[in-house]
């Protein structure tokens, strides 16, 4: 009779367990609320469920909506995922390629909608001037870490590279370069910042 109300037990548990794991998996990364600790609950849930690259690249913090702990807003989230995803390509040796907006290869604005549309859904366009209408313009020195920079007159930009800070930006610069980090310069000065609506 013990053996037998144990067992009972253990299925009672066990079903009551499975439940709960197959809840969990049903849930989407959007529907995962922001935590104290988000990034390391995203890594175990990512863990446990596989998901946690997007083509083989680890993006933390991605669709970060909500406010989370101490005030940080889903703005300030956005912005650390934005140069986070920006770094890792520009480790990853991609290639220029014009109209390129994949791993095998990237210009300039398919470099910045990649990131993007990747880390916050939000897709750019794949065009310099299309892009400066998804943002709100400020001067070059105020811009923030995940913010756009812009080379030419508004209207007319020819170049565009997502700021990570410390004057120093990622970009997929030109045929025979690949994606990588550069510093900003005199000699190569950005023409106006900005941050995406």
């Amino acid at each position: 009779m013990k053996l037998t109300h144990s067992l009972l037990m253990l299925t009672a548990v066990t079903a009551l367990f499975g439940t709960t794991v197959t809840t969990a998996s049903a849930a989407t990364r959007s529907e995962i609320q922001a935590l104290p600790h988000q990034s390391a609950t995203r890594a175990a849930h990512d863990a446990v469920e596989g998901s946690s690259s997007t083509a083989g690249i680890q993006t933390d913090d991605v669709h970060a909506d909500t406010v989370i702990n101490g005030g940080q807003t889903a703005q300030t989230s956005r912005s650390k995922a934005v140069v986070n995803l920006a770094k890792k390509l520009a480790s990853m040796n991609i290639p220029y390629v014009w109209g390129g907006e994949s791993l095998h290869g990237m210009d300039c604005s398919g470099l910045t909608d990649y990131v993007y549309a990747h880390v916050a859904d939000i897709h750019l366009g794949h065009y310099t001037v299309t892009q400066e209408s998804k943002v709100t313009t400020k001067p070059v020195s105020k811009a923030k870490p995940g913010d756009l920079l812009f080379w030419g007159s508004a209207g007319a930009t020819h170049h565009v590279a997502i700021y990570i800070g410390n004057h120093q930006f990622v970009a997929a610069p030109q045929p025979g370069q690949n994606v990588d980090v550069e510093t900003i310069c005199s000699s190569f000065m950005p023409s106006f910042a900005g941050t995406v609506k």
